[in-house]
């Protein structure tokens, strides 16, 4: 470990792992001194993600022309003195120090997960991307000089640029004006300014005063729609040092960072399996469902240190945690008893509004957010026939963007025709997703309205009716529990979306096979889902069959 820390003061943090830690915290200690042996290979569709940002670069470059320059401060500071209205590329390195802050008691990612939800300042035409002279704020740096900190205080910096731009209203008004007017530039193909964008910025400003003598107050961030957003960064700046130094903190330590796995956040990580072996096998408490980051220190600090022990426990000392609540604590003891017995415990027994019926459909959608498409409407129609069930997939594909509202009409067309079958399907998505369409193409009010008065949602049935011995409530992880196999064993909603993409690139018909076949698998583990739901929950009830709990 001393090693390690060496190589961490002599200067090794990079912006980049300074934003992964922000996302999680034991993301770049992985990365540093994980066994390289159990990433996972990068992800497809964050391949495409990276492609997608450098098409976005050059596009701004051809638009917006201007000086590339090498790595290095050397090239930077050159550029800079020849007054480069706009420079591309480079990387900046700088010495940063700080003084500690004693009335710091909170941490900076909950600073910024507070700040995230202020407004964002209005977006400005890209052809007047320049902030005012009063953008600048006329600062010290935190590169101080190093007699003024105390040793230890201190770690080399650098960050790759993707643009920096210069203010001519600043020409002429002092010595080193032309050095002094920067200001940094960065290119996302997000939809929205994001904590973690301005975070970046902000570290860039600080590394751009240590050349300029002064640090701008705002920077740019130029997103997927073209426009360029002005960023507020003064705010940040004590966010930047104090997630520095807990990131410094944290590679001092003997073990990486606990962390609480979560879909939306780790399901894209090449550490995503080693992470979750390593959750099991140190805390598995901490993988249990509705164990989260906040709940987890409640039950330690009542002696909760495993499932067991949680499984165990009596109720009333469960529900008088402070701050867990009683719904909670119920909610939370079940899944441990869940877990423990490998078996699922029935709440309540699905309603009679969970019948099967003569016609029942199964509904799925792809979406592919990089184009704004729902490009792929799949319907399974599973009609009772002689005292068997008849199965039959329906795909309604817009195989070009400009094709959506083609295949929005013949998922209606295709509905209509069964008007009395319940709609069966997982997650609000595809209800929000149906009225976004409803109202984007005009659909009948009415239609719409009686359309969507047909749809089930069986997450939602499964929230209210049964603990699943299971880590995630997703369609997968109940639908495998339950035997059900996918016939491309990779596939997720991820892969889908980057199929449609490479179909839209190179026009090979097997990306559009694989997202068809995934979407119908999609659509038949949700009629084993709801077939189970229907059978079970009436044929195996148990004692815990009158107790209500609360949803998630």
């Amino acid at each position: 470990m001393e090693c390690q820390v060496a190589a961490a003061g002599q200067g090794s943090v990079e912006a980049e792992e300074l934003l992964a830690f922000f996302r999680c915290r034991r993301l770049p200690y992985l990365d540093r001194f994980g066994p390289q042996e159990a990433k996972l290979p990068p992800d497809n569709l964050l391949e495409q993600w990276r492609r997608d940002r450098q098409t976005l670069a050059a596009a701004v470059f051809e638009q917006f022309p201007g000086e590339r320059i090498a790595p290095g401060n050397e090239a930077l500071l050159a550029a800079m003195a020849d007054g480069a209205e706009r420079i591309y590329g480079g990387r900046i390195a700088a010495e940063l120090f700080w003084q500690p802050q004693e009335d710091l008691n909170c941490t900076a990612e909950a600073e910024l997960l507070q700040l995230a939800s202020e407004p964002v300042p209005h977006s400005s035409s890209p052809r007047d991307p320049i902030p005012a002279p009063e953008d600048y704020e006329m600062v010290p740096a935190l590169a101080l000089p190093p007699e003024a900190v105390p040793e230890g205080r201190s770690v080399w910096v650098s960050s790759s640029l993707d643009l920096l731009i210069r203010d001519p209203t600043l020409v002429g008004r002092s010595r080193h004006a032309a050095r002094s007017s920067y200001l940094p530039v960065h290119i996302r193909i997000g939809k929205r300014p994001k904590p973690e964008y301005e975070l970046l910025l902000a570290l860039q400003a600080e590394l751009l005063g240590s050349l300029q003598g002064n640090v701008p107050k705002r920077g740019i961030l130029i997103l997927k729609d073209g426009k360029w957003h002005p960023v507020h960064l003064s705010r940040r700046r004590a966010q930047v040092r104090q997630l520095l130094q807990e990131y410094l903190h944290s590679l001092n330590q003997p073990e990486p960072p606990q962390v609480f796995m979560a879909r939306s956040r780790c399901h894209l990580c090449h550490w995503r399996e080693h992470c979750r072996q390593l959750n099991a096998a140190a805390q598995p408490l901490s993988l249990l469902p509705g164990v989260t980051g906040s709940r987890y220190p409640l039950l330690q600090e009542a002696g909760i240190h495993s499932i067991e022990a949680l499984a165990n426990a009596q109720l009333d000392r469960l529900q008088a945690i402070p701050k867990l609540g009683s719904g909670v604590a119920l909610q939370l003891q079940l899944q441990a008893r869940a877990t423990l017995s490998r078996q699922p415990l029935w709440i309540q027994s699905p309603p009679e509004t969970l019948p099967t019926t003569p016609v029942e459909l199964y509904f799925d959608i792809e979406a592919d957010p990089r184009h704004n498409v729902a490009y792929l409407l799949g319907l399974l129609v599973v009609e009772q026939a002689e005292g068997k069930k008849v199965a039959s997939y329906h795909s309604c594909l817009a195989a070009e963007p400009r094709e959506e509202r083609q295949a929005w009409e013949q998922f209606l067309q295709l509905a209509q025709r069964y008007p009395d079958a319940p709609i069966y399907h997982f997650h609000g998505f595809e209800v929000q997703t149906c009225r976004r369409l409803g109202e984007q193409y005009r659909t009948d009010p009415r239609q719409l309205r009686q359309l969507l008065q047909r749809f089930v949602d069986l997450q939602a049935w499964v929230q209210r009716s049964v603990v699943l011995p299971i880590e995630s409530y997703s369609l997968k992880n109940i639908a495998r529990w339950l035997g059900f196999q996918w016939r491309l064993p990779d596939a997720n909603g991820a892969q889908s979306i980057y199929w449609y993409s490479q179909w839209l690139e190179t026009r090979e018909r097997r990306y559009l096979e694989h997202s068809l076949i995934y979407n119908e698998d999609d659509c038949r583990a949700t009629h084993r889902l709801k077939d189970w739901l229907s059978q079970s929950g009436v044929l195996h009830p148990n004692e815990l069959t009158k107790v209500v709990c609360p949803q998630p």
